[in-house]
């Protein structure tokens, strides 16, 4: 897959109320409110300025797989639950929206549907093909421990 200028920075809707997206998606206050994004899951250090001017969480978890994944989503999904009960969509992202946003969202596909995490992977990477799991979050997507 060979990436186009902006592919990064374009958001890529998973859900109806839930998209995936970088950095340079989240400091972009017109493209977020173009997207009608509400809600933001931040999983880096930094918040942009357009995100801290909305409902946020700001949960910053490891580039190299060493979050623990099921920690996150006991904040995560219920988040993203009260954002889509109240007609909110929510942008999750990292950096890039490669690994940690992903995984993530994986992970909050499995919780809400109930789906394989080859099944959520597949899901994402239909509308986001660039995708590249660190190999310690698939292990835990994949994980029987991941779910409560």
């Amino acid at each position: 897959m060979r990436l186009k200028p902006g592919d990064l920075d374009r958001p890529s809707e998973i859900l109806p109320h839930l998209c995936v997206g970088s950095y340079g998606a989240a400091e972009q206050a017109e493209l977020l409110a173009s997207l009608g994004i509400t809600h933001a899951i931040c999983l880096i250090e930094e918040i942009p300025e357009p995100v801290a001017a909305l409902p946020h969480l700001h949960l910053p978890i490891s580039d190299h797989g060493e979050s623990d994944l099921r920690e996150a989503l006991a904040t995560v999904v219920p988040f993203i639950e009260s954002a889509r009960e109240a007609g909110g969509r929510v942008l999750i992202f990292c950096a890039l929206g490669v690994n940690r946003s992903p995984a993530v969202t994986a992970g909050y596909l499995r919780a809400v549907l109930g789906c394989s995490a080859e099944d959520a992977i597949a899901k994402i990477r239909s509308s986001r093909p660039f995708i590249s799991i660190h190999h310690k979050y698939l292990s835990q997507l994949s994980g029987d421990g991941l779910l409560p």
